[in-house]
């Protein structure tokens, strides 16, 4: 384990050095960490290794091991403000935001944890004198590469699942975002994991994470990031042939109907975009709208935007910072782009609070007039910018929304069922969302993405998958033999 420590206090080098993270609502430093280089990426894999080899967690009964885990998944909720007091700081987003992602944090810990001693193999007809059947073993040392958007959310979203499975595990968050994975750490101690089942391993992804995804003491793979960066991880693995699950970005349509309730379906088009200030791999970041109700669409989102606060997370505004100054240098360049491909609509004034004045913050934007050729309307921006593209007929709006590189989800409002059913069939993405945009902790269905959004699901019973191997038996017993 590669520590973190919170504040200004001493702490031992990693063989990369000393890191650091900073609030982006105000660019101070709230938490240094070691980071990790070669030596301690070595430890990190024979520690996992010998716990999924040797240790006492894959010689457990499975009701054993989901006892544990729902035990990790009450720890969680017993430190939910602290958790998400530190998830608020270190990536700024609104502290209700924050309460939510360790409640479903915890929610996963539940659920999976249910699921231990319920992974069933089959049985295989082959006729007289045969047997066969299956049984899924552990896939082994599992790594899972964390983002910084909902650092702590997705350490559960994958860990739960590879621990119900039977797998060790590496964590290596991100650098942005370290803090509450050490939180995650001290739980699975407490909830009395054996020593080297859940490891943690801080430090710079271009090397300790290409050192991890190279390792050949690591057998599967799950990443969330951007699909450049997958893609390295990608090729890193392909250099020992093990498994991934890839969840990688997304240009995801929301397609507004005219016979759409608008006072029900704007709220959740707005918070599609601009939940995490945009920061969401499924964000909606593409409203199609029927054109006979385009002007009227564009003005009450514009009015909307207008009445949004910004602020510090802690302040738990309508919406909080980006998650850097570098960050923030990025999405700006986009609104640049914005203004070449169609007009820009902004809303929400940036804080004048002189203690947010190095904040990462941004204006939520609308952009009107671009077509979905034009690369606002086609590239991920990671940003609160939604562009708004007319269409008449529903063809049309499949057309559209399936033209893109990415396939994540898709959102569709409507007051006619056939119309909605008819359009979610045609729709190339791996999640159909119908006169909604999420819905609660969302837990047990899967989720993932066509085209260059990934492959692989995680969340629900599918997700288990990624963390077994299927073994055949087949017995042949002719009688008298």
């Amino acid at each position: 384990m590669i520590p973190l420590v919170l504040g200004k206090t001493t702490l031992n080098e990693g063989s990369d050095g000393v890191g650091e993270t900073r609030d982006p609502a105000t660019g101070a430093v709230i938490a240094q960490f070691a980071r990790a280089g070669e030596r301690e990426v070595n430890l990190a894999v024979e520690a996992a290794r010998n716990a999924f080899d040797h240790g006492h967690w894959t010689r457990m009964r499975p009701f054993e091991r989901g006892r544990i885990l729902r035990r990790i998944g009450e720890l969680i909720l017993e430190r939910r403000d602290i958790i998400a007091r530190k998830e608020s700081i270190d990536s700024g987003k609104p502290l209700r935001d924050a309460y939510w992602e360790v409640d479903c944090a915890a929610r996963f810990f539940e659920y999976y944890g249910g699921a231990a001693d319920k992974l069933h193999g089959s049985s295989i007809p082959l006729g007289p004198d045969w047997s066969d059947w299956t049984v899924k073993d552990p896939i082994g040392v599992s790594l899972h590469i964390i983002p910084w958007n909902y650092p702590f959310q997705l350490i559960a979203r994958g860990v739960a699942p590879a621990l119900a499975a039977g797998c060790s595990i590496i964590i290596k968050p991100a650098t942005d975002t370290p803090v509450t994975a050490y939180e995650f750490l001290k739980i699975c101690q407490e909830a009395g994991l054996p020593e080297g089942q859940v490891n943690l391993i801080n430090g710079r992804g271009s090397l300790v994470g290409d050192l991890l995804a190279r390792h050949r003491g690591v057998d599967q793979i799950t990443f969330t990031g951007s699909v450049p960066t997958g893609e390295r991880v990608l090729v890193a693995a392909a250099s020992h042939a093990i498994p991934c699950s890839m969840e990688l970005g997304g240009k995801s349509p929301q397609i507004l109907f005219a016979d759409a309730d608008l006072d029900k379906a704007l709220p959740m088009v707005a918070g599609g975009f601009t939940t995490h200030c945009g920061q969401v791999c499924n964000a909606g970041t593409r409203l199609l709208v029927q054109r006979s109700v385009h002007d009227e669409v564009v003005s009450r989102l514009h009015e909307r935007l207008q009445t949004m606060t910004l602020g510090a997370g802690l302040d738990d505004p309508d919406m909080g910072p980006l998650i850097s100054r570098g960050h923030k240098e990025d999405v700006e360049r986009y609104y640049d782009i914005a203004r070449q491909d169609g007009d820009l609509l902004f809303g929400a004034e940036l804080p004048t609070s002189s203690a947010l004045a190095n904040g990462a913050f941004v204006r939520p934007a609308l952009v009107v007039g671009a077509g979905n050729q034009t690369r606002i309307a086609r590239e991920e921006i990671f940003g609160p910018v939604l562009t708004i593209i007319p269409f008449d007929t529903a063809e049309e709006a499949v057309t559209i929304a399936n033209d893109s590189p990415f396939g994540l989800v898709a959102g569709v409002h409507t007051a006619n069922i056939s119309t909605a059913l008819g359009v979610g069939e045609k729709l190339r993405v791996g999640q159909v969302w119908i006169n909604s945009f999420g819905v609660g902790l969302d837990v047990e269905f899967p989720f993932g993405g066509y085209k260059l959004s990934g492959f692989g699901r995680e969340k629900g019973l599918e997700a288990l998958g990624a963390y077994q191997q299927v073994k055949n038996f087949c017995i042949h017993h002719p009688l008298g033999n």
